[in-house]
This record gives structure tokens, C-alpha cells and sequence, in this order.
């Protein structure tokens, strides 16, 4: 990935041309650990590498890192950024199979094409990759951050099948089942590349608590974008949330400002794959007039104000501004 790729994956926040440089590395590698001898796993391996995607979760660990050590890194940092991203690659593989997904950024997916079995083989591969890399790496402390997360991203995607259809989820465990299932990831790679940067027992607290809020603003913002989104932007089609049985955040606060008609309509679309868009955009405009697209859009924001916070211990760098960038991003962007 060539530095100006790296820059538009993680939409439009400019990142220091020393990230840019770590995210060209961890790509190489990437593209060397996916190598297998069984064709078909390299193929399937090539396919999800190639679908792209922010590399969010390496940025973070490389900006963390620099954030402390502006130069005196190299190959230790690449490998574990790359370790973290295979995992992220293995856990979208095996959601796809679990959701029955057939599109992820607009392109087919792995188990569209190539069938359940290879897909979720496929997916175990790749995080046996990452697990030997950070084996190789020899760091307790960081395979531990990634064996804990794995747990908790294990336990938070059986809560979110078991809230399925359920409009009486409460908020409380919706923010429960978001910080399994994504913030404490993206809070481990900022744990990880604190480690990396020789950080302080303070200053590795700080880095997590940053990604911990990071992740959670990333996560809310897309749940609101699937109701208000581009699906030319986004690459993922409005309302896939609601018809699939997600209750996220503008669905709950909907609920719980709604008239009783109007929560009768939110109950009735929800799990609905057939919803009509234009039942979609009744929904939307109750969403509207009950002012959850607005308060979504705030809780988000209050998120990416506690991530920026966490970061005003750190020294000042240009790897904290652009970390404070992403952060006050996550809450304002539209893909």
C-alpha cells in the first residue's frame, strides 16, 4: 500500500508521513503472511487483503506507538500491526459466515464465493498466522492484550446473536456488546503500540482508555449511518442493521421517545429482510421526529471528546494530533 493509499483508507485524517511509512510496511507483511500452499487458502486470503478497508486497527497501534517514540521503530512495530490486522481480517471472515453477508464494501465475500467450509478454515488460518507472529515476538504482555480481546470479541459477537429481534434491549447492553465487540479491539491496538513505544504505565492507560473511546465513537457512528448514509459512500446498504434484527443506538432511543404507534411500527420492521424502503423511510423519519439521529450523533461526539481527553497527558507530538484528528472524525464522518 503506497502512502497515499494509506492516507484515503483512513479517510481523509492526515496522518505523519512516519505512519504513512509503518502502514506501507505493515502491508508488505501482510501480503507475505497470507503465503500459503494450499491455493485455495492463499486465494481466499488474497481476496479479503485486497477488499481493503480502513487498516484502522494498524494506524492505531503505529500512531499510539509514535506518539511516544517518534523515531526508533521498525520491524517490531510492522509485525505486530500486521498481527493485529490479520485478527481483524479472521474475525470479519467468520462474521460474514455467521451473518450470511454476501457484500462488504461493495464486493463479494469470501464465503459468497468460495463457500462456508474454506471461508471459516480460511479465517482460522489467518488467525493462526497472527498468533505466531506475536509468538515470534515474545512479548507476554502483548499476547495477552490480543488473547484477552479475542475473548471478549468471541463473547460480545454470541451476546449480539442472542439480542437478535430483542426491542427491549437496553442501552446499557448495547454499550455492553459494542465494547466487546469492537471498542476493546480497537483499544488493544492502542494498548499494543503503547507497549511498542516504551510508554509508561500512565501513558499505556491513557492510550487505551483513548482507543477504548475511539472504538465506541467508530461503532455508534456507523449505526447511525446505516439509517442515514450514503450506500454510494458507505458501501453498505441502508437499513441492513434494522432488517437483519440489529437494535443499535438510534433504534433504542427511537424506542424510547416513540408515541406507542410509533414504537408498534419500530417493532414491526425489526428482523424484517423484506422491509420496502419506503417502510424504511417511515421508520427513518420516526427516528427523526423522536430525536435519535440527533442524540446518535451527540453520544458520538461525547465519545470522541473522552478519546481526545485521554490523549492530553501524552507529549505533544504530531502523532497525537493526528489521533485527536481521527478521534473528533469518527464522530463527524459519512463512511
Amino acid at each position: 500500500m503506497s502512502a497515499s493509499t494509506a492516507g484515503a483508507s483512513l479517510l481523509e485524517v492526515r496522518l505523519p508521513d512516519a505512519v504513512l511509512s509503518d502502514l506501507s510496511q505493515v502491508e508488505e507483511r501482510l501480503r507475505v503472511e497470507i503465503a500459503s500452499d494450499v491455493r485455495r487458502i492463499q486465494t481466499v486470503g488474497s481476496h479479503v487483503l485486497q477488499a481493503g478497508g480502513k487498516r484502522l486497527r494498524p494506524a492505531i497501534t503505529c500512531l499510539a506507538a509514535r506518539c511516544l517514540r517518534p523515531d526508533r521503530l521498525g520491524p517490531r512495530l510492522w509485525a505486530i500491526s500486521a498481527a493485529l490486522e490479520l485478527v481483524h481480517m479472521a474475525t470479519l471472515v467468520h462474521d460474514d459466515v455467521v451473518d450470511h453477508t454476501a457484500t462488504r464494501r461493495g464486493q463479494p465475500t469470501a464465503n459468497r464465493l468460495y463457500g462456508n467450509g474454506v471461508a471459516v478454515l480460511t479465517g482460522d488460518y489467518l488467525l493462526a498466522r497472527a498468533m505466531r507472529m506475536l509468538s515470534d515476538d515474545g512479548d507476554l504482555n502483548v499476547i495477552r492484550a490480543i488473547a484477552e480481546v479475542t475473548i471478549d470479541m468471541s463473547e460480545g459477537e454470541v451476546m449480539g446473536l442472542l439480542a437478535l429481534n430483542d426491542a427491549t434491549l437496553s442501552e446499557e447492553r448495547y454499550y455492553e456488546i459494542l465494547r466487546k465487540k469492537t471498542a476493546v479491539f480497537i483499544a488493544a491496538c492502542a494498548r499494543c503500540g503503547a507497549i511498542v513505544g516504551e510508554a509508561t504505565p500512565d501513558q499505556e492507560r491513557s492510550l487505551a482508555d483513548f482507543g477504548l473511546s475511539l472504538g465506541t465513537a467508530f461503532q455508534v457512528t456507523d449505526d447511525l449511518l446505516d439509517y442515514v448514509g450514503d450506500p454510494t459512500v458507505t458501501g453498505k446498504p441502508l437499513g441492513s442493521d434494522l432488517r437483519e434484527g440489529r437494535v443499535t443506538l438510534p433504534f433504542l432511543m427511537a424506542m424510547a421517545a416513540a408515541s406507542p404507534a410509533e414504537r408498534r411500527l419500530l417493532e414491526q420492521a425489526l428482523g424484517q429482510p423484506e422491509l420496502s424502503d419506503l417502510r424504511f423511510a417511515a421508520i427513518v423519519e420516526v427516528l427523526d421526529r423522536t430525536g435519535a439521529i440527533a442524540a446518535s450523533r451527540c453520544a458520538a461526539e461525547r465519545l470522541a471528546r473522552q478519546a481526545c481527553e485521554a490523549l492530553q497527558s501524552l507529549p505533544d507530538s504530531e502523532a497525537r494530533d493526528s489521533a485527536q484528528a481521527l478521534a473528533e472524525y469518527a464522530a463527524r464522518r459519512e463512511r
